[in-house]
Parts: structure tokens; C-alpha cells; sequence
């Protein structure tokens, strides 16, 4: 189990050095495994907006990308405009767009704490200079996804650290399952922070959402069956609900931040639909899934 402190500090204040609250996590609630110091993977990474991209000649997949870092990074080459080239490869690059660019002597974050850390340097392409690289979900250690760069989805200024923006700075407990196995009530991030509360002295409120279980869902829009849900064992489960929601869109994807936050936990984001069923789990330490009505219907009829 991995539990993000970023996450705990979204319940808790935590003030205590990381070593000092792992220390007392490991001696009053659970066996600590590693911290791992998230941050160090995303120092070097930097926010650029790619300001053109052109084809490169005499290759079919290859862009000249002059990219916008505000001039954050130093001793680099620059032309006239203060724009800094990079060659890339990847098909959804363009005009506009904002990237994690990884400029040259940075190391590649997937390769972080293998035996040989690539870092990247300032080196021709097809006889282009380029400039270290903008990263893919992949490259950056995130997710595996390649097919193209990763496109960030907050208004972030050009030269800003990815890292505070999307909350990376972070630090990663490596819980020891066994020894929390006794302890349910700390499956999910909110228990697991009423506990790091506790342990520091400090209150603890729940948070609303999870407390108010009567949500009101409105009139029943369209021909649809209500849902029956009946409980075999209620030993095993004392409660379970189903509902029914529309418009849902199967193929859109859930903010980056918030699948930063499922990867980091070892959660591969999916989609909008998957990935706050996960999110929510990862919280409350219920168990929480997402079906899709046509074919549960036609699997129970």
C-alpha cells in the first residue's frame, strides 16, 4: 500500500520533518517499508508551451518545435526570439499546446533510480539541433502510455516547475500490508489521515461527503429499470447501493492532477468514468465500480 502525503495534507496539517512522521507512523500505526522522495524524479522537469511546430525535412514523422520556457533554464542555446528548439516525434504535438519539456543534462524520470539514469543532453537530429525532450506519460515515470506527449491541462506559465504544478513534490509511503491488515479502517486515505492526526496531537473532522450517505439524485430520466441490489452474506457486506447516471462519457479522460495522484499509489489512470471510481475507493477504502447499463441489462436478461 502507498500512501501519498500530498494526499494525507489535503485532511491533516502536517508540519513534522518526513523522517520525524515516519518514524512515529512506523511506531504507533503501521511498519514503513521506504519513503520515497517523489520529488526528486520531477526536479529538472520544466512547463513550456510549444510556440510552433514544422515538419522536419526529409522525415515523415519528425517536428522542429520551438518551445517557450519564460527562460527559466540556463546555458542553453536560444534564438533571437528566446525560443529554444527541440526535435519530437510524437503526432499530437502543436501550436499551442503546454508540455513537460526535460531540457538537456536533466535525467529522464523513468529511469530514476535504475543503475544508469539517462540524462539528456543537447545533440543533432537529421542534423537539427535539439534540446533535451519533451516527455511522453511514459518518459516521465508517470503511466505506461507513449503514443504521444503528455499534454497538460492547467494554465501553468511557461518556465513553472511541473512538479508544484501538478503537486509532485511529494513524498511516498511504502506500507508493509501485513501489519495494517488488523487495521480496515485505514485502507483509505481518509482513516489512514484521522490516524496521522491523532498521532500528532492534532483534530480530525471527516470530510461532509462521506458522512451524508442520502444523496438526492433527482426524477428518473428515460425508460430505465431501477436497479435491485440484494446482499447474499450481510456478514460479508451490510451495505450496498447502485445508480443509475447518464451522459457519462466512456472515452473522456479525468484531470491530470487527479491521475497523478492515482498513479503515484500505483493506480493506472483509464478514464474519466474508471478513474473516479478508483479515486473515490482510494479514499473512503470502500470498494467502488462503474458498469456499463446497456450491458449489465443484457447480462441479466
Amino acid at each position: 500500500m502507498i500512501i501519498s502525503i500530498n494526499w494525507l495534507k489535503q485532511l491533516t496539517d502536517i508540519t513534522l520533518p518526513i523522517d520525524e512522521l515516519a518514524t512515529l507512523i512506523g511506531a504507533r500505526l503501521v511498519e514503513i517499508e521506504e519513503v520515497i522522495d517523489l520529488g526528486v524524479k520531477y526536479k529538472d522537469v520544466v512547463v513550456a508551451r510549444v510556440v510552433s511546430a514544422q515538419p522536419l525535412e526529409g522525415s515523415d514523422h519528425l517536428n522542429v518545435v520551438r518551445i517557450d520556457d519564460g527562460g527559466a533554464v540556463q546555458d542553453i542555446e536560444r534564438g533571437e526570439d528566446g525560443l529554444v528548439q527541440v526535435v519530437c516525434g510524437a503526432p499530437n504535438v502543436r501550436e499551442g499546446l503546454l508540455v513537460a519539456w526535460l531540457p538537456p543534462n536533466a535525467i529522464v524520470p523513468e529511469t530514476c533510480g535504475s543503475d544508469e539514469p539517462f540524462v539528456l543532453g543537447a545533440r543533432k537530429l537529421r542534423g537539427v539541433m535539439s534540446n533535451g525532450m519533451i516527455a511522453s506519460a511514459r518518459e516521465l515515470g508517470l503511466w505506461d502510455e507513449h503514443e504521444g506527449i503528455l499534454e497538460l491541462d492547467k494554465d501553468l506559465a511557461p518556465g513553472s516547475s511541473f512538479a508544484e504544478g501538478y503537486e509532485l513534490n511529494d513524498y511516498l509511503l511504502d506500507i508493509e500490508n501485513k501489519s495494517l491488515t488488523h487495521r480496515p479502517d485505514c485502507f483509505g486515505v481518509i482513516g489512514f489521515a484521522r490516524e496521522v492526526a491523532a498521532i500528532q496531537g492534532r483534530s480530525f473532522e471527516t470530510p461532509g461527503w462521506l458522512l451524508d450517505m442520502n444523496v438526492d439524485f433527482g426524477e428518473k430520466q428515460g425508460e430505465v429499470s431501477i436497479p435491485r441490489v440484494a446482499i447474499d452474506d450481510t456478514n460479508l457486506s451490510a451495505r450496498y447501493e447502485a445508480v443509475v447516471l447518464a451522459g457519462a462519457d466512456g472515452s473522456a479522460k479525468s484531470p491530470l492532477q487527479l491521475q497523478t495522484y492515482l498513479a503515484r499509489v500505483g493506480v493506472r489512470p483509464i478514464s474519466a468514468v474508471v478513474d473516479v471510481t478508483n479515486y473515490l475507493m482510494l479514499w473512503s477504502g470502500q470498494p467502488l465500480h462503474a458498469f456499463d447499463y446497456d450491458k449489465l441489462v443484457a447480462e441479466a436478461g
